[in-house]
């Protein structure tokens, strides 16, 4: 309690302890956070805004990192304030501290990739392995921003280590090796290599698995189509269509249909069974067999909507 006679002019200033401190998370594998006075920071990560769906009023977006993530940071246990420097820079002229490339302040830390850190077949990063890491990759100097001002957040980071209790980090499973694709179009958050994970999709809305879409293209005709090594004898097909009613613009196609390549001409096959549009199923098609190295399907979208995929399989004598 200040207890005196003001006069006009009088200020106060007050300067608080700022000092780094470590927390440590037991139960997530001795991971750190990094604090500094009242804030937690994480690492400073590129971000891509991609639009993912909603509608033009609405718009939902997905924000992919352009930068590194996987890294475990390197400490001097003996003296933690010299594993970071600390870095001023200028306030931001509208005021608006909360993004990546304007917190006021940062700090520097010394770090080192994981090469094992990896989005595992679904896109996703897995829970964080134990704490020290084995890392022999170079030592990279990292930026650290207040959590605040990041949107792409790692704020409990994995350390590095080499002596006896340092473990190797384990890289996620492989999925299966999708077949060679290519489309007409793909949106930028999906993937032709969604067409053939061998996941299969517990509805046409299930958005816990990879996809494929068209999206934004509405109303258009489009393709997808499947490139193969060596020439193979398909006599069927089956597709899962993806379609989020309720929450995006992706229905099941107006039409669809295959076609195969036969001495670089396309043809559609022959003699085949109905080609159906159900959701929340696979839409199988038989055919007469044809022996080709690629096999395209052909969907014809609804007006005013999108379609995607979320499995497409082939039969063949090889299976």
């Amino acid at each position: 309690m200040i207890d005196r006679k003001w006069s006009d002019g009088d200020t106060v200033d007050l300067n608080l302890a700022m000092k780094i401190s470590l927390t440590q998370w037991t139960k997530n594998n001795n991971s750190v956070s990094v604090n500094r006075g009242p804030l937690t920071y994480s690492l400073k990560i590129g971000e891509k805004y991609v639009k993912a769906g909603g509608t033009e009023k609405w718009p939902a977006w997905e924000i992919h990192p352009t930068t590194a993530w996987n890294y475990g940071l390197i400490l001097n246990d003996s003296d933690l304030a010299s594993s970071f420097k600390l870095v001023r820079k200028a306030w931001p002229a509208d005021n608006q501290p909360f993004e990546a490339n304007a917190a006021p302040i940062e700090l520097r830390a010394k770090a080192k990739k994981i090469p094992q850190w990896q989005k595992d077949n679904l896109g996703l990063v897995g829970l964080l392995q134990p704490s020290p890491a084995k890392s022999d990759e170079p030592t990279e100097t990292v930026t650290l921003i207040p959590m605040g001002s990041a949107r792409l957040r790692i704020s409990s980071f994995p350390t590095i280590g080499t002596g006896p209790d340092a473990t190797e980090w384990i890289a996620p499973p492989k999925g299966a090796e999708p077949i060679p694709a290519s489309a007409s179009h793909c949106w930028d958050s999906d993937s032709v290599a969604a067409l053939s994970d061998k996941l299969s999709p517990k509805s046409s809305n299930d958005y816990s698995i990879a996809r494929f879409t068209w999206w934004d293209h509405r109303g258009t005709t489009e393709w997808v189509q499947y490139d193969f090594d060596q020439a193979k004898n398909i006599s069927g097909s089956s597709v899962y269509f993806f379609d989020d009613t309720g929450s995006g613009g992706c229905r099941i196609p107006k039409s669809w249909r295959l076609l195969y390549k036969d001495a670089g001409q396309w043809k559609q096959v022959s003699n085949a069974s109905e080609y159906g549009r159900q959701k929340d199923k696979f839409n199988n098609v038989i055919f007469e067999p044809v022996q080709t190295t690629s096999l395209r399907l052909e969907a014809q979208l609804q007006p005013d909507f999108s379609a995607g995929i979320l499995e497409w399989r082939i039969d063949t004598n090889e299976q």
